[in-house]
């Protein structure tokens, strides 16, 4: 299975050790998981298995560590997978980082009590891709568990400035080193939702949407079981 660009991820991991990595939770995910927002609200409790796929630094694990959560991570390359553990080693936490990708996740079936997945499944160029990986986040997580997942919306940069392919695919243009590579946007909330529904039997929709100064960011959040 190929995977887009690892020696680049690889290259800017490294280059962020010094310091310069997201050292913070991602604030939806915080309010969608210890808040009250949701219809559906679920209360992490310790002794959870959670998995972050696409855990980059790690830092969306930290509070779940905090609250004595057993907690995993997956990465695509075994050198980012050794930085995301060791700048949780530095930070104070324990975490088992692994290879691995959304639609080949190394756990057994019913594994986690919760699954993380931020920015990691428009990864996934095809509407089939996005299926599979889909099905294979509620393989590894346990019946009554959930996941959290999070993707870009329209207005983001990424995909404002993208160049549409057809059926939900884009390529990236004019951003970063991702620039060439293929994308699966869901456009909107309903069609985020109707992809959802594809595979698990309860999907709660929401949408985050700021306007930083010298940039919007926009994202899709669903809190699915």
């Amino acid at each position: 299975m190929k995977i887009a660009q690892t020696k680049e991820w690889s290259d800017f991991h490294e280059a962020k050790v010094g310091g310069g990595y997201s050292k913070w939770p991602n604030e939806p995910m915080l309010k969608t998981l210890f808040g009250s927002y949701s219809a559906n609200p679920i209360k992490p409790e310790p002794g959870w298995r959670v998995l972050d796929v696409g855990c980059g630094f790690g830092n969306n694990l930290t509070p779940f560590a905090d609250l004595g959560c057993e907690c995993h991570g997956v990465e695509i390359e075994p050198k980012i997978c050794s930085i995301a553990e060791n700048i949780l080693a530095s930070r104070g936490y324990q975490a088992k980082v692994v290879e691995g990708q959304n639609r080949a996740l190394p756990y057994p079936s019913a594994y986690f009590d919760l699954l993380l997945s931020v920015a990691t499944i428009h990864y996934e160029s095809t509407q089939e891709n996005v299926i599979a990986a889909l099905r294979e986040f509620r393989r590894v997580t346990k019946p009554g568990g959930r996941v959290y997942i999070a993707t870009v919306g329209p207005n983001h940069k990424i995909q404002s400035r993208a160049e549409v392919l057809g059926d939900h695919r884009y390529l990236i243009r004019n951003y970063d080193f991702r620039n060439g590579q293929e994308f699966f946007f869901f456009d909107n909330e309903r069609y985020f939702e109707y992809y959802l529904k594809k595979v698990f039997d309860q999907v709660e929709v929401g949408r985050v949407t700021e306007n930083l100064f010298s940039m919007t960011v926009d994202h899709m959040i669903a809190l699915c079981g």
